[in-house]
Formats: C-alpha cells, structure tokens, sequence
C-alpha cells in the first residue's frame, strides 16, 4: 500500500508536488503560530497555585472624564484588606526597581524585587535550595534565582555568600536559591529582598496617589472572589490615610480598586497601555494558524478529489482482478494518510527552522515543544488523511469496472462537485486577501508611528538613567558638569521627565476654581528644553538670573516660583490660547499655600507611547537633587555607538560604583512601533503563505479542468472562437472566485483593523488603498498562475483538441 503511494508519486509529479508542498507550509505556518499562541497564553502558568492569586489595580472612574485602571498603586490599602476580607489568604506588596547589585568583584545592575516577608505564601516559587519558612523571615535576606547566582559567585551553591544592593551601607545574606522562571512570566522574580526599613517611610506606605508597587492577594476561596472585588470597589473611601474625600472623589470618581487574576495580567496590562501582548492580536495571530492549515487542508483535499477520477481504470482492473470494495477503501484510505504524513514532515521541518527567526522578530523565546507538536502533528495526519482519503475510497470503489472500462472518458464530478470546488477557491483567497489588508494597514500604521512628531527631537540624544542611583544623589549637578566634558557633548542636564517616564503627577487648579486637573510634573535644570529640543510658543523659558526660575519644587523653602507648562496643560485648565496663559497662576490642590507662576508654553511632548493619550505637562526649576532623575545628554559629529562608549568610558571614571545604563531617545521611542512593525511582519508572511497556498491550488485546477475541456476547446475555435476569446474566457471563469473573495474579504478586514486602530491614541486614517491594493495583488498573482495553462489550452489546433477530447 505505502509502496504504491510512493510510486503514484511520479507518475503525477507537479500534481504530488503541489499537494505535499502546500500541505507542508500549512502545517509549518499552524504549528508556529499555534506555539506562539501557547506561549502567550502560558504566561504565569509555572506559578504553582496560579489560579488562586491576583493584581490589585487602581481603577479610575473620575466624573467628566476617561475611565482608565493602572496596575501599579499605592501601598496604603494592604494592612486594612486582611482585616475588611478575612477571605485574603494573604496580601503582599511588591516593589521592583533597577539598582545596582555588587558580589566581591562582579557589578551589574538588575530588577530587585522588594517585598514582604510573607511572599512567598503567595508566590510558591520552587526553591532548589534553602529553607522555605525563614528565606525572607526579616530584613537583610535575599532569594536569587539560580542564573543571577551564577552571575554574581559562579555556582548555584551560594547560600550564605553576601550582595550588596542598591550601594546600601550593610549587605544582603542569600537566604534561597529559586529556579528560574521560564521567559514568559510576567514579573521579574530574580532577585527577592525584604523591604529595607528606610523605605516603609515613604509615601507609598501612607499617601494615596504614590503608586509605586504592586499588590497582590491570594484567595483560596474562589467563591469569594466576587465579594471581594465587590468591596474593593469605592475602598479609597473607606481608608482615606492622608486624602480629604473630595481629592478621592476627583481622582477616583466611582472607582477604587480592581481584581485581576495573574493568568490575565499580561494581557490585561496591554489592554491598559502598560506592556504585555494584545489579546486580540494574538488570538489573530491564532486564527491565521487555523485558517493556513485549513487552506492547506481544502488546497490538498480539491487536488487530491479532482484527480481521483483519474485512476478509475485503475480500480475498474483492481476490481476486475478480484479486489474487494473493503479493500479499496483500505489502500486509498492509507495512500491518503501516507502522503500526507510527509507532508506533516515538510511542515516539522520548516517549522523548527522558522522559530528562530520568528523568536527574534516578535521578542519571544517559543521553543519547538516536541510534547505539544507530536500529538497535534499525528492528529493533523489522521484527521487530513481520513478527509482527503474519503471522497476517492468511497466514491471510486463503488465505480462498476464495465461501464467505466468501456466508457471514453474518466467519470467527472458535476456541477455540484464543481461549484464546491469554486467555493472553496474563494475561501481560500479570502481568507489571503484579509491577511494581506491586515499586513499592510499594520505596517502602514507603524511607519506613521515611527515618523511622528512627539515634540522632541530624537536624533543625538542620550538618556543616562544610572543618575537616580541614591548613591549619587548629592553628586549629580558634578555628575553632569563632568559628563558635558566628554567629546562630542554639546548639551548635559537633567531631569526625571524624559521618553517613558513621567512618574510624578498631581492635581493642580486656578485660583478660584474648583475643577482640579490632573497633571505630570517634573524637575528640569539648565539645559533641560534645549536638550530635548522643545518648542516654546508662549512666554519664556527657565532663566538662571531670574530668582524664582530655580526655586520652586517639594524640596524648596519658598512657597511661590515659575514654571512652564505645556500647550494641552494650557488647554485644559481653560486658557484662551498659550500666550493667555503666561502670567496666570496655578496652585497645587491640598497645598494652597504655593503659588505657580506661568512664565512659558511649550509645544506638546509625547512622552508616552502612541497607545496612551497625550499627557498634560508641567516643569518646576530645579538645582538640587532629583529623585528619580536621568541625564539627558545631546551629542553631535559622532555615532550614538561612539558616542555611548565615550560616556561609558567616562562614567567607569566619574561613578565606578555605579553600573552605566543609558537608551538613545530614538531607540527608546523605537519600542512603540517595533512589536506593531513585527506583527505587521508576521501576518505578512501568513498572507504570503495564504496566497502562495490559494494559487499552488488554483494552479493544479486549472490544470485539470483545461485537461478536461479540451474538446469543448476544439469545439469553440470550429465554431469560429479565436485564441483571444478562448483565453479570455478561460481566464475569466478561473478569476471569478477571487473576485467574489473580495467580497466577503473586505468587510471583515474592515472590522479588524478598525477595531486595531482604535487602540492608538495617534493613527492613520483607513482608507481603501490597502485594500484596493491587496485585492489587485491577489487578482494579479491568480492571473500570471493560470495564463499559462489558459494560453496552452487556447493554442491548440482544433484538431488536436477533438482527439485530445
């Protein structure tokens, strides 16, 4: 049976190739996306318990404004959850934070995760060494994963060595060693401390607002989850701390906090605009899997039926040597299967080929999990072979062997059979064309990204954010100064509101008003706006001969000072136009006794990715430290590469202790179209393969139909049809389908892509270039796919074509 599967093969040779190459890049494309698909859902997953423990965001819900939710919160809430829910199993703050780690000799800087000592009751990270109940029993202990202990002592056996974090004055003792946790966890649980006691004085600990951290809660009862996020509800009100009712009511508005299982927390935080995967892209991504495979699928099983009939003398003789319909059905059945078992190869192979390349494109680290390929592959196989093995085992072994030996042509389908092979032609071309629109809108809207005015210049700038080490807080003006010496610096400042980071915000509001608007705020020293190369429209910028410019801030004496605003600062708070706003004066809600003069405007800045809404923005003056800040360094006449190893070198000499850390602007804004560019790239290659499938099939049907049309071919030319016609005609009736794929193409490429759009604050307009586009696209590649059998069929003789018929 197998070995006469394998020789049917040459004997159909461009048909068998088709088929199996078909199938395989079908395959190949499911088993990717379907591994990308896992891992993505799989976030979390190795956190035993996972089910049972969830993120407590902030869920804002203020009168006259967007609602929106945040998963970072202020710490204030937790002690009051254990007593107000006695359903909490436990409740724990998470704090993590980029500071600089020192054992011995070995210095880098890492994401530290501080924490409380109960973490571990909700978090049961597996340890490989160390005792569960005392590794984070006080302060001074630290838990390291098994990679960051090679990376500062050289083995996994370190229980006991000593770290020095963050430049503190006293060492840590590693108390555990935790595996490691798999790429696609959601929080960096590499390096686990105590909170230092310092820091349970901070804001966090007891003022609404400051949301620093992370709060999550273990519920063992799932029945009392919704009594719980029932009572979270409003619970700013009922624990105010240090707030007055009507701030709470500004900013929280008929919200409080929210519940979110972890399972969910990598896709909830990119619905929210804070990292993660879109859900709906990767459940695209999913259904460009399935509907690859079942193109593949309805290509190879439209090829393997339309050719069946042609082995009817061959079962007719079977039959007449004395085989049995049982076993006809057998053999075909396993010939169907056979063949494409090797297809299912073909896609295995490129499958583990592809993933290394898709891992880089997308940012992941899918592996080739033979565990979850093996039965999915051996699955495809039964299933596609039964399908494709189906139609000729019954259908042929019924043929009775007289008529069909005694008859001039092979059996054909009618025009059931042939309107259900046009239909699943304009499935399959439907479903390329939507993939295709999809691609380029994707893309498109990524390249609008990447040119977008955020109202920096982003060339030739450098972002240190090593600065905000606290070991180097007394030194940053020197810091600074030293760093505007190093060759090719034009500019050095600094500040804590740069690209992605603009973490302070509060409420301020004109004098008499009772309407307090929300806004970011920062510290910006000499040199800041022309660092980042800000537009002024109205007014004037900070001046260092003017007394009050570098005076005002939290940590100033004085109660009154400038700053500069941004445009939509001056829109929101209801000034006439920018200029109306210089000279007017702004007071921060709960502290009435400073007084903000606006001296200047700037233009917008976009600070935020493009999923975000632009912020309003506001600069206090600064001289002294700034928590928190960066040096923003704007170079000239050398490469960001040259010009990063020249600071680099200089800080080894400025802050030894200190690891160097440093973005370019425009890499930094790069992350915002990068993950769209790259989806963008993805479906491009699932459309490529949907087309490329779609035509490999309509290529072998029409093959086989302009075979089987031969004579009506002969018949047309003696009737007086010329080759122009013949070809028109044949042409015409094989473009119908993918013109009427167009049709259902369109509306659900529309849906998709509208609903895409709307996540971006700033977007293209769709319009229907890309679909006119990719509707052409696909019409072309179908016509330069069958011209070439319509002309050869369009050029015959008709007396050739009579015989041939």
């Amino acid at each position: 049976m197998f070995a006469s599967g394998f020789r049917s093969l040459p004997r159909h040779g461009l048909y068998g190739a088709i088929n199996l190459l078909g199938l395989g890049l079908g395959v190949a494309v499911f088993l990717t996306m379907m591994l990308i698909v896992r891992y993505e859902y799989g976030y979390d997953s190795y956190v035993p318990g996972a089910s049972h423990i969830y993120q407590v965001d902030d869920d804002f819900r203020p009168a006259g404004r967007a609602a929106y939710q945040g998963s970072s919160i202020s710490f204030v809430p937790v002690p009051f959850m254990e007593q107000d829910f006695p359903e909490i199993t436990q409740a724990v703050r998470v704090f993590p934070k980029s500071v600089p780690v020192r054992a011995v000799a070995v210095l880098g800087r890492d994401t530290v995760t501080m924490t409380d000592g109960n973490f571990l009751s909700v978090f049961d990270l597996p340890l490989l060494e160390g005792d569960r109940a005392t590794a984070l029993n006080g302060p001074g202990k630290v838990m390291l994963s098994a990679t960051m202990a090679r990376k500062y002592f050289g083995t996994v056996h370190a229980i006991g060595r000593r770290l020095r974090i963050d430049n503190s004055g006293e060492d840590a003792v590693v108390s555990a060693i935790m595996a490691d946790p798999p790429p696609n966890a959601t929080s960096d649980f590499r390096i686990v401390m105590v909170f230092p006691s310092a820091l349970l004085k901070e804001w966090p600990f007891r003022n609404w607002g400051s949301q620093w951290g992370y709060v999550w809660l273990r519920i063992d009862d799932a029945g009392a989850v919704p009594r719980i996020a029932a009572g979270l509800r409003g619970y700013p009100y009922r624990h105010p701390a240090t707030w007055k009712e009507s701030l709470i009511r500004f900013v929280y508005g008929d919200g409080g906090l929210t519940l979110v299982p972890l399972r969910a927390v990598h896709f909830h935080d990119a619905a929210i605009g804070e990292g993660g995967a879109s859900r709906r892209l990767i459940d695209i991504l999913g259904l460009v899997g399935v509907a690859a495979l079942a193109t593949a699928v309805v290509n190879y099983v439209n090829l393997a039926t339309a050719r069946s009939g042609l082995r009817a003398r061959e079962v007719a003789m079977r039959k007449v040597l004395g085989a049995t319909r049982r076993m006809l059905i057998v053999r075909f059945m396993g010939e169907a299967t056979m063949l494409v078992g090797v297809a299912v190869l073909v896609g295995l192979a490129l499958t583990e080929l592809s993933l290394r390349w898709v891992n880089m494109l997308g940012g992941w680290s899918v592996a080739f999990d033979w565990g979850f390929v093996l039965p999915v592959s051996a699955s495809i196989v039964l299933v596609v072979g039964i399908v494709a093995g189906i139609y000729p085992a019954l259908v042929l072994s019924s043929f009775r062997p007289a008529a069909v030996l005694a008859a001039s042509r092979m059996p054909a389908g009618g025009r059931i059979e042939s309107a259900l092979r046009s239909t699943l032609v304009v499935l399959q071309f439907g479903f390329a064309i939507v993939l295709a629109v999809c691609t380029l809108v994707m893309t498109d809207q990524a390249a609008f990204v990447r040119v977008l005015d955020r109202g920096v210049d982003q060339e030739g700038v450098i972002v240190i954010d090593a600065l905000a080490d606290s070991s180097l807080k007394e030194r940053q003006a020197e810091i600074v100064r030293r760093l505007a010496e190093v060759p090719g610096v034009r500019i050095a400042t600094r500040s804590d509101m740069y690209p992605h980071h603009t973490i302070d915000s509060d409420n301020f509001s004109r004098p008499g008003s009772d309407s307090p608007i929300s806004v970011r705020w920062g510290g910006a020293t000499p040199g800041y706006f022309a660092a980042v190369g800000a537009k002024l429209i109205a007014g004037r910028l900070f001046d260092e001969h003017q007394g009050n410019d570098y005076q005002v801030g939290a940590d100033s004496d004085t109660t009154d000072g400038n700053i500069v605003i941004s445009r939509l600062t001056a829109e929101r708070f209801g000034f006439a136009s920018p200029q109306a706003a210089v000279g007017q004066e702004l007071r921060e809600d709960g502290a009435p006794q400073f007084h903000y003069h606006i001296i200047g405007v700037i233009e917008d800045i976009r600070f935020g990715d493009v999923h975000e809404a632009m912020r309003p923005l506001l600069y206090f003056g600064r001289l002294r430290p700034i928590v928190d800040v960066a040096a923003i360094v704007r170079y000239d006449g050398a490469s960001q590469t040259e010009e990063m190893a020249r600071l680099r070198s200089a800080w080894g000499e400025i802050a030894p202790d200190v690891p160097f850390s440093a973005q370019g602007v425009s890499d930094i804004f790069a992350a915002d179209f990068r993950s769209d560019w790259n989806y963008g790239a993805l479906f491009g290659i699932g459309s490529g393969v949907a087309i490329g499938i779609a035509c490999l099939g309509l290529f072998g049907l029409s093959s086989f139909n302009v075979s089987r049309r031969r004579h009506e071919i002969g018949v047309r030319k003696v009737l007086g049809a010329d080759r122009r016609q013949i070809l028109t005609l044949l042409a015409g009736q094989f473009l119908r389908p993918v013109l009427v794929a167009n049709l259902i193409a369109w509306p659900v490429a529309w849906v998709f892509m509208s609903r895409w759009l709307a996540g971006f604050d700033q977007r293209i307009t769709l319009t229907p270039w890309p679909f006119v586009i990719a509707a052409g696209g696909a019409a072309l590649i179908a016509l330069l796919t069958v011209l070439g059998q319509s002309a050869k069929a369009a050029s015959y003789p008709p007396a050739v074509s009579l015989r041939a018929g």
